[in-house]
């Protein structure tokens, strides 16, 4: 599969440009079932046998049957999502959790839609787990199943425990077992210090020993506290409490996602009620502003566009309604709305965010760049 260090938007964004002989797959591939290895060989001989049906050029449909061929020991439930064209795989994407629904299809693009609508818009997290004898700290990717990196501290051990006791000696050992578990959590903190500053983190997710967590946060800089999160869960040392710390990651990362998405809206809906409004609300508008490359933020509700259609073009302005304007592009084919404008959103550099039609009063909105009125950006 694609390595996630070159971005899952950069590869698509590269594929929205090229026209011309796609193939896109995107099936549930989970292994958790009675004879997995026999399950995976029908699924590939489906695939391929109904991309020879649909006209796929046996060169695409060879990569792609010797792509899902390759094991991937990643957990279940999950989803691939290829796009493949003259004999090359352009995108291979695991998706954690069931496929929502099944896409094989040959077209002169590739189909967006069922990607986007899990996230492209990535964002970096760190995950903790700390000990008094050091931690590890571990790099991840929204939509990743594997971190990106990892670094482990491994701290001074002499001595960690505290003695019980009363006289001088007794003292002085527990002030020096106090020192330690205090180093040792700041040798922690500097690697976490550093990440922060370099990968730019929108989450720091901090388990393990009560008192190591509290000595960690303690050292570490303003920027990391100000995302940090804690699990009170001893994850370190014997992996106890592993699927918990999965569990609380996983409702960390959402509640992100869900807080960037409400800001979004209510910036919408602020804006939508200002005179010179830098939002536009409908299809209509929405496409007006992709061609000007104006838009921000696009909110899409790919179930509310069903049975709209777009031209795509093979150049700027990416994307039109029947009888506009679009200078030297040409159409290449008429395609569902949705897939048009998320599309033309790429090619543009825009945001892209799933958001119901109730939400923003329409199957497309947009945050704009400048606002509606003015096509100069003044």
């Amino acid at each position: 599969m694609t390595d996630s260090a070159d971005t899952l938007r950069a590869r698509l964004t590269e594929a929205g440009r090229v026209c011309g002989g796609w193939c896109t797959v995107h099936i549930d591939f989970s292994e958790d079932r009675e004879n997995p290895e026999g399950l995976a060989e029908s699924r590939r001989r489906s695939v391929r046998d109904r991309l020879n049906r649909m006209g796929a050029d046996d060169a695409t449909v060879a990569a792609i049957e010797d792509a899902l061929s390759t094991p991937s020991g990643l957990p279940s439930p999950f989803s691939r999502f290829l796009l493949a064209r003259d004999g090359e795989v352009a995108v291979d994407e695991a998706v954690p959790g069931a496929a929502r629904g099944e896409t094989l299809e040959v077209g002169v693009l590739p189909r967006l839609a069922p990607l986007i609508a899990t996230g492209v818009d990535e964002f970096p997290y760190l995950v903790v787990r700390t000990s008094r004898d050091g931690g590890d700290v571990a790099v991840h990717r929204t939509g990743a199943f594997f971190p990106e990196s990892t670094a482990s501290v491994e701290g001074r051990t002499d001595t960690l425990h505290k003695v019980k006791g009363g006289g001088w000696a007794q003292l002085n050992q527990q002030e020096h077992v106090e020192e330690l578990w205090k180093q040792n959590q700041q040798e922690l903190s500097a690697e976490v210090d550093r990440l922060v500053r370099e990968v730019r983190p929108r989450l720091l997710v901090v388990s393990g020993d009560v008192k190591a967590r509290r000595l960690l946060l303690d050292a570490v800089g303003q920027a990391a506290r100000s995302i940090a999160v804690e699990l009170d869960a001893n994850t370190r040392s014997d992996g106890t409490d592993a699927a918990r710390l999965d569990a609380f990651v996983a409702e960390q990362v959402a509640a992100v996602e869900q807080r960037d998405r409400a800001d979004a809206l209510d910036l919408l809906r602020s804006r939508v009620s200002q005179e010179r409004a830098a939002a536009d609300v409908g299809l209509r508008e929405v496409v007006g502003a992709l061609q000007q490359a104006q838009v921000d933020t696009l909110f899409v509700d790919v179930a509310a566009l069903d049975g709209e259609t777009l031209l795509a073009l093979d150049g700027v302005p990416w994307v039109a309604r029947p009888g506009d304007e679009t200078g030297d592009a040409e159409a290449v084919g008429e395609v569902p709305a949705a897939e048009a404008i998320l599309r033309a959103a790429l090619l543009t550099d825009a945001r892209i965010l799933t958001a119901t039609q109730q939400a923003t009063g329409a199957g497309a909105a947009a945050l704009l760049r400048w606002p509606a009125a003015s096509v100069t950006g003044a």
